[in-house]
């Protein structure tokens, strides 16, 4: 193994430490709630401040690799690397606010889609993605909406847009009276017959049946992705 490929192997158990950190985090966070005594917003805090510290710790770490940076190869997987674990975090946070609170629902859309295409995005693809909000997401319904919205736009990039040179995806979440439709279009190699559920595709329609929505996937010129939920369960 060379030298820059065990750094990267280096960087990728760091990565996956953080990841199982973070996990720990979480499950102590559920009991601290529930403990009285201790304030959830503080504790939400922390758990931004300490994710934060980690991967700028990380990002560090790439830099003062000694002899990282003195090839060409070795200078582009560095910068590579940091690159995608800013992008996985600006991910984590436009999904959970792991190191900032989130933002409102257009914005953190337009954060989660470019971010999940580019950490998706083969090397020299180029894959263009828009993302429309018309109305006013109902609270209760938000997180639903941006973890779908992950699972889907990850489908497209590693299915739709697997081994093609360019695309699009159209990301657009509509609110009426009635429901609120988050679409997912793509432009990619659509699919035949009925789509196998993975992981991504099982989590998204396990937040559709837990607000008594619906997913439906159309196959026409790439994929259309159509999560449905009503307003009021």
């Amino acid at each position: 193994m060379s030298y820059a490929a065990a750094t990267a192997h280096r960087t990728r158990l760091g990565v996956t430490a953080v990841a199982d950190t973070l996990r720990f985090d979480a499950r102590a966070r559920s009991e601290a709630i529930a403990d009285p005594a201790v304030d959830p917003d503080i504790d939400l805090r922390q758990l931004r401040h300490h994710t934060k510290n980690t991967l700028q710790r990380l990002i560090g770490l790439i830099g003062e690799t000694e002899g990282l940076l003195d090839t060409p190869a070795g200078e582009q997987i560095a910068r590579e690397l940091e690159h995608r674990i800013c992008l996985s975090a600006t991910i984590s946070n436009a999904l959970f606010g792991l190191t900032e609170a989130p933002a409102a629902m257009a914005p953190r859309l337009r954060q989660l889609a470019g971010a999940v295409v580019d950490l998706l995005s083969a090397n020299g693809q180029k894959v263009r993605v828009g993302v429309s909000v018309k109305g006013l997401c109902p609270a209760h319904l938000r997180e639903a909406v941006i973890r779908s919205a992950h699972e889907l736009i990850g489908n497209a990039m590693k299915h739709g847009m697997k081994g093609r040179p360019a695309g699009r995806i159209a990301v657009r979440l509509v609110t009426d009276a009635r429901t609120t439709t988050l679409t997912i279009t793509d432009n990619g190699w659509g699919f035949a017959g009925t789509p196998r559920r993975g992981e991504g595709l099982s989590l998204a329609h396990s937040f559709a049946e837990m607000h008594g929505g619906s997913l439906t996937l159309e196959s026409s010129d790439g994929t259309i992705a159509t999560l449905e939920l009503p307003n009021w369960g």
